[in-house]
């Protein structure tokens, strides 16, 4: 039975392979006559698309060459008109003076390449002038042509001969001419122009770039007038007799077609265009042969192809049936063995010396996820990812040798999963030819649960070593040691099996402070008041220093008598989380700079120490502090010195209070000191008098020393609050009422401070709304010279209409306006203004005036504020010399840097600079050379007492001096008196403004000072 199958089976496959044969001859065929017809239908397309391409290049080619005559014989035409017309030209041809027309013709002919010639005929014919000789001959030329139609109407505007010599005979030319008239209108010559046939071959030979291309020129007649490539027995033969121009030149302005020779019988592709405007046309002619050149090229490489095509599916075929033999010869060996096997539990594989699959059982198919067909198609490279083509020699001589091998490797399925395996090989000689017969065992279950094995250890190993936790295995039983993980011993700074761990040592080397705790836990977890033992506490490491752990654990062993002797479980150290909760505990509850209580733990601090006044009725003060000055030494030392200032207030406060009292800092410069126990108001005054007293010694910086002062505000419990916020804040109103009071002292909050609170807070709202609502106006204080007395400039000041209270003086809001920011607003408010009516003035033809605008300090820090100078410039179109920035002392102290950059930036600008109410501040002269500032302003608290004190005059002496050293101009403020004016001008000081000339006006007014030129009067 297994022999006639065998048989059936082979003769099965005889059958197939036969039938395939056939069919590849048959497809064979198929494919050769199909790749002919393509060919031939390719080589037809081909055809017609290169005769359609070359009728399309000549009839393109027929127009460039339209065009180029006929902007040549129109600029030949025009030419000659401008001769024709030229007095010099008329003049010689009425004198009949041969020699000036000889220089006249010849200098146009130098000076126009297209002509070769120029000549002068009479109405008789005769030869008058010629741009070629002096003297001429005696040439008559009436019975040419192109004479015999100028003469017979005189009124046409040019005549046009044929390709022949010029009148004098000296040179060839297309001759081409315009009549000439006499001053009747009647005939009086003609003038001639031998129009040079070189520049017309040079343009042919730039346009014609196909071979074979004859270009003609011709007259209405059929006249050849121009040829290209050059051929001078055609010129002057007519084309006549042509077809295309007996029968479509006249009806048609242009055409292609193709024509035979009459006399060559050679067929030719034909291309004319009539040029447009003259009685002339164009011919290109090609010989077909010559046309089709190109596509008798592709055809021979066409046939080149097809046979290569032949050869290579004749190849193709050839290789095809020697393969088919060899599959054939292979199904056969294999078939019995793959019998055998078919139906393995394991997969068999079957390889030969290059590699190729040559045989796959059901289950390889299956397990891999190929057909058997395709598996077959394969090299063993295909299914191992990890195949070396190097190596593979090296295996197969170890595999002769030893005959049988055993391999773990990976294969790879169609789905892309890769799979270990057990491959057994065995070495197999058939029919001259070597197999390795393979038989292959997954082994992926297997090799997964080691995986996981492994995975589990890593996972494990990793998560403790990455959350810096140790296991122990630790003994209660006194002295015995314990089993301790690497990681545990490395925390507590031992190498790895260096520990000897014991549950006495343990003990000892938690922190004492943190032993009974630990113990606790550990008792709570055996009484069962805990599910297990877990307990935070510090140890000491081998090193001496001590660190926080977090250990966990079980009991797993117990004695007889119910007592836990073994201990298992895990210790984390917990080091870095513990000093981040102290840190954000720091953080939340105390200030980084003075190290006090801020704002949240003094509001906590503060509603305990109430509670405990109300229960045992005693007073309780808040004692709200405020520095002064204190922004002075930010700005001009810099946030590291005033950081030293409040670090030393901090002490300074510490030392007079007591230690059950709170102190605490909630910002900026203001702290608050909370008495938590007092007899009465009168403790409150002791203690608050004492911090006044602890201020008159000057702070330790850098710089040296610095003094300052504070202001402190009082509340006191139950009598002006009950809770902390009403305390806190009534105190904060205090101490406004102390800064009011001339700083430097403390004032108890009374009740009606509340309202001025109150109306300051009013006063705010009110202040925002009305920069909504512009209530907000400019007036003008116009700064006179003491040169001349003329205005030369007036300071923008700042006003509150207000709608309700009236016209609110700025010392009323300007203070606010600082405190609460909106100085930056109102500034800008200003800004803006104040360069829109300076603008105007300009437009009003008002002489040039500087207008002075005060920058605040908080204003000067903004990071825009060059920009936004800038913007208003240009939007109002102010020369920005009209503009005056004043700044005070403190700006020029903030941070030197940016503030040199600033006003380096103004400067670049072209904005004035100047430096207000100088002397009253630090008044730093090295800040003033380095900076430079075109006006120094004397603050008028010097000049308010010029008169009567001798330091202010000395004073007032010294600026003025130093600001001209400078090359400053120099202003000074607040002049009301004569005696002022007349000290201020023998001091040789620039301009003054102030009451004396004339008070803060509004812009009419100010505008109607200038017009009438009123001058301050000078003694």
């Amino acid at each position: 039975m297994p022999t006639a199958l065998t048989n059936n089976h082979r003769d099965d496959h005889r059958y197939s392979f036969s039938r395939i044969r056939r069919l590849l001859a048959v497809l064979s065929g198929l494919v050769l006559l199909g790749a002919l017809a393509v060919v031939g239908w390719s080589s037809l397309r081909d055809y017609h698309e290169t005769l359609h391409t070359t009728e399309n290049e000549l009839d393109v080619l027929t127009l460039s060459v339209d065009e180029h005559i006929a902007r040549t014989m129109e600029g030949s035409q025009r030419t000659l008109q401008q001769i024709r017309e030229d007095g010099v030209f008329r003049s010689c041809v009425a004198g009949r003076d041969r020699a000036c027309l000889h220089a006249f013709l010849k200098g146009q002919s130098d000076i126009n390449p297209l002509f070769n010639s120029l000549a002068v005929i009479d109405e008789e014919g005769l030869l008058l002038g010629s741009s070629l000789q002096h003297p001429v001959p005696a040439f008559n030329v009436s019975q040419l042509p192109y004479f015999r139609n100028a003469r017979a109407r005189p009124e046409r505007p040019f005549v046009l001969g044929e390709y022949q010599p010029d009148p004098s005979g000296q040179r060839d030319g297309l001759q081409f001419g315009v009549p000439l008239l006499n001053r009747d209108g009647s005939f009086g010559g003609v003038l001639v122009a031998g129009i040079n046939q070189d520049e017309l071959q040079r343009f042919f030979a730039s346009v014609s770039r196909k071979p074979g291309v004859i270009i003609r020129m011709f007259r209405d007649d059929g006249v050849t007038l121009a040829r290209f490539p050059p051929d001078n027995a055609d010129l002057g033969r007519s084309i006549a007799h042509m077809d295309f121009f007996a029968d479509r030149y006249r009806e048609q302005p242009s055409g292609v077609q193709y024509e035979t020779g009459k006399v060559d019988q050679i067929n030719r592709l034909m291309a004319w265009r009539k040029v447009n405007g003259w009685p002339l046309g164009v011919l290109l002619t090609l010989e077909t042969e010559r046309a089709l050149q190109p596509w008798y090229e592709e055809i021979a490489i066409n046939l080149g192809v097809a046979v290569l095509l032949c050869v290579g599916a004749l190849a193709l075929l050839v290789y095809l049936f020697a393969q088919l033999r060899r599959m054939e010869r292979t199904e056969a060996d294999l078939y019995l063995t793959k019998v055998a096997v078919e139906r393995g539990a394991d997969m068999a594989i079957w390889l030969d010396m290059q590699g190729h699959i040559r045989y796959v059982n059901a289950t390889a198919s299956s397990r891999l996820g190929y057909s058997e067909r395709e598996l077959l198609d394969m090299r063993f490279r295909d299914i191992n990812p990890e195949f070396h083509p190097d190596s593979w020699p090296k295996f197969w001589q170890h595999l002769r040798e030893k005959k049988h091998l055993f391999d773990e490797l990976e294969l790879c399925t169609r789905a892309g999963e890769i799979f270990p395996v057990e491959a057994y090989s065995n070495y197999v000689q058939f029919n001259g030819e070597e197999y390795n017969c393979a038989v292959v065992r997954d082994i992926s279950e297997r090799r997964l649960a080691e995986q996981a094995v492994i995975k589990s250890e890593q996972q494990l190993r990793l998560a403790l070593e990455a959350s810096n936790t140790g296991l122990f295995d630790l003994p209660l039983e006194g002295r015995r040691a314990a089993i301790t993980s690497p990681e545990y011993d490395r925390m507590l700074g031992y190498q790895p099996g260096e520990l000897a761990e014991t549950f006495d040592k343990w003990k000892d080397q938690v922190h004492p402070q943190d032993r009974e705790q630990t113990i606790g836990a550990l008792r709570d977890y055996f009484v069962g008041n805990s599910t297990q033992f877990a307990v935070e506490y510090r140890r000491r490491l081998k090193s001496g220093e001590y660190r926080w752990f977090l250990s966990r654990g079980r009991f797993v062993e117990f004695d007889y008598r119910g007592k836990p002797t073994r201990l298992i479980g895990t210790m984390t150290d917990i080091t870095e989380r513990k000093e981040a909760q102290e840190r954000i505990t720091e953080l939340a509850n105390f200030d980084l700079v003075t190290g006090l209580a801020n704002r949240n733990l003094l509001r906590d601090e503060l509603r305990l120490a109430l509670a405990a006044a109300e229960r045992f009725g005693r007073h309780l003060a808040v004692l709200f502090l405020d520095l002064d000055r204190f922004k002075t030494i930010n700005d001009s030392l810099g946030h590291t010195a005033g950081d030293m200032v409040l670090s030393q207030v901090a002490s300074r406060l510490r030392a007079e209070v007591g230690k059950a009292d709170i102190l605490a800092r909630l910002g900026g410069d203001e702290f608050v000191v909370v008495l938590t126990d007092i007899a009465g108001p009168l403790a409150a005054s002791a203690i608050a008098d004492r911090i006044l007293a602890s201020f008159a010694v000057p702070f330790e910086l850098e710089a040296g020393g610095f003094a300052s002062s504070t202001s402190i505000g009082i509340s006191i419990f139950p009598d002006d609050g009950a809770d902390a916020d009403t305390l806190i804040r009534n105190a904060d109103v205090a101490m406004y009422q102390a800064k009011a009071s001339g700083r430097g002292n403390y004032q108890f909050f009374t009740a009606d401070m509340n309202t001025r609170a109150s109306e300051r807070l009013v006063l705010e709202t009110s202040m925002r709304r009305g920069l909504v609502q512009n209530e907000f106006v400019l007036y003008f204080q116009p700064q006179a010279s003491l040169e001349d007395g003329r205005i030369v400039g007036a300071e923008a000041l700042i006003r509150w209409q207000h709608p309700e209270q009236g016209m609110i003086p700025p010392g009323k809001f300007i203070p606010v306006a600082e405190e609460s920011r909106l100085i930056v607003p109102l500034g800008s408010w200003v800004l803006e203004e104040a360069c829109r009516h300076a603008a105007s003035w300009v437009a009003k033809g008002l002489p040039p005036l500087t207008v002075a605008v005060n920058l605040s300090p908080m204003q000067f820090s903004q990071p825009g504020l060059v920009q936004q100078v800038r913007d208003c410039l240009e939007r109002y179109g102010l020369p920005p010399e009209r503009l005056e920035l004043e700044v005070t002392e403190s700006v020029v102290m903030q941070d030197v840097d940016q503030v040199a950059a600033t006003l380096d930036a103004f400067n670049a600008l072209g904005v004035k600079l100047s430096i207000d109410d100088f002397g009253t501040g630090y008044s730093s002269l090295s800040y003033l050379k380095r900076f430079a500032f075109d006006k120094l302003k004397v603050d008028q608290s010097f000049v308010r007492d010029l008169s009567d004190d001798p330091n202010d005059t000395a004073i007032v002496l010294a600026i003025i001096g130093l600001g001209k050293t400078l090359g400053m101009s120099v202003l000074a403020e607040g002049v009301e008196t004569q005696a002022q004016l007349k000290f201020l001008r023998e001091a040789e000081t620039d301009s003054i403004q102030g009451f004396l000339f004339s008070r803060p006006v509004p812009e009419p007014d100010f505008v109607e000072l200038v017009r009438s030129q009123a001058r301050l009067p000078l003694m």
